[in-house]
């Protein structure tokens, strides 16, 4: 399984600690605001509980846990050059 996680945070301290914990916990960064690594629902879970110690009243974050093969399905677009994940091996590890 794939945990993706996006997030918005207004606050630099507050996305950062975030982006410490999601790598702590394994995940990479596959764009700006968009951390992705092997996990379960269980990982989802402990980074829900870390996001509700941080999050404020105008921050998101969105995290969803996807199977392997649903993740290498994903397209990706980079300015005008687009292709899907398991075509360039685009891997998170």
């Amino acid at each position: 399984m794939i945990v993706v996680v996006s997030y918005d945070f207004a606050d630099d301290e507050k996305r950062a600690r975030l982006r410490r914990y999601l790598r702590r916990l394994g995940l990479s960064r596959v764009n700006r605001s968009v951390y992705a690594g092997p996990g379960t629902v269980t990982t989802a879970k402990l980074i829900s509980k870390k996001v509700k110690e941080i999050i404020g009243e105008n921050d998101s974050v969105f995290i969803i846990v996807v199977r392997e093969d649903e993740y290498q399905r994903a397209y990706v677009f980079e300015g005008r050059d687009h292709y899907i994940v398991q075509e360039r091996k685009y891997e998170i590890y």
